[in-house]
């Protein structure tokens, strides 16, 4: 895996994008405590009260679904894409030109909330490390994680409709219909 290289996670029902660290660090660099040491950079965004809470439950998934909600985004470093592929976890790999690269990162970036005092705000960590951060943006049925996700990819040169793309299987069918298959 090289860093010429992006990543899509479809994990469930939720998409991630996966970026060298490097490159986020460079527009993010108070994430340096999180990604120190590591590759890559498993990025996600969803729902502030669902997305990466214990307690996820029906009530919570429709009121992030139904109602604007506020967000989060989600950091984890991963150190090996290959130990990422599980049975449940499809990981695709992207080619593409470190400006595309750098084009994506600026828009991740762009949705880390920093105070007044320039800081990132922690939300929750998960046991795995994955921290999650408060985010900009509104969380609703037609602005989803996957909606998010789609967007990424179309900044990273995939043919894709965002606005379309609010499912996981949304997401996954353009990465597919680009012509990348899953690692396996």
């Amino acid at each position: 895996m090289s860093n010429s290289q992006i990543h899509f996670f479809r994990e469930g029902i939720h998409t991630h994008l996966v970026l060298p660290a490097k490159v986020l660090l460079d527009y993010i660099p108070e994430l340096k405590e999180q990604l120190q040491d590591s590759p890559w950079a498993r990025i996600g965004w969803g729902d502030f009260q669902y997305y990466g809470s214990s307690e996820q439950t029906l009530f919570a998934a429709l009121r992030a679904l139904l109602l604007p909600t506020a967000a989060v985004i989600a950091v984890l470093k991963i150190n090996s894409i290959q130990d990422q592929v599980t049975e449940t976890n499809r990981v695709y790999s992207i080619d593409c030109n470190p400006s595309v690269i750098d084009s994506l990162a600026r828009f991740v970036s762009g949705y880390f909330h920093h105070s007044p005092k320039g800081l990132l705000t922690s939300v929750r960590e998960r046991s795995n490390g994955e921290v999650f951060f408060k985010s900009h943006g509104t969380y609703l049925l037609i602005n989803t994680c996957n909606n998010w996700t789609s967007r990424g990819l179309r900044i990273a040169g995939l043919r894709c409709l965002p606005l379309l793309n609010f499912l996981p299987g949304q997401v996954e069918q353009s990465v597919r219909r680009n012509g990348y298959l899953p690692l396996l």
